[in-house]
């Protein structure tokens, strides 16, 4: 019992210490004072970690909605999202040792 209680601990301190907001991965503007006067129509990518509870889920989202309409200066479009498993870690809990998997949830935008 001590070691399923440890096992959730572990758990649950890596879904909410492994990524609490959104990545810009690719972003529509790179502040260049060299870059093309069309570098906003390229878009970008946005990630989050979908993975724990709905309500942190929800709020990763919400901070990738954010970050994509900072990075536009305003309105934006989805152009496509979708999952990509990767990265994880080992946990040892006494003689168990076990594999979690990290789920992340891309999203490709562009500026309207």
């Amino acid at each position: 019992m001590k070691q399923i209680k440890l096992m959730i601990t572990v758990i649950s301190f890596l879904g909410v210490a492994g990524c609490m907001s959104a990545q810009m991965v690719s972003s529509p503007k790179s502040g260049s004072a060299y870059a093309p006067v069309n570098e906003r129509a390229r878009g970008g990518v946005v990630k989050y970690l979908n993975d724990g509870a709905d309500f942190v889920r929800n709020q990763r989202r919400d901070d990738a909605y954010k970050q994509m309409h900072d990075a536009c200066n305003g309105p934006y479009k989805i152009d496509a999202e979708g999952s990509s498993a990767e990265g994880g870690g080992v946990i040892n809990t006494g003689g168990t040792s076990f594999w979690t998997q990290s789920n992340y949830w891309y999203i490709k935008f562009s500026c309207a």
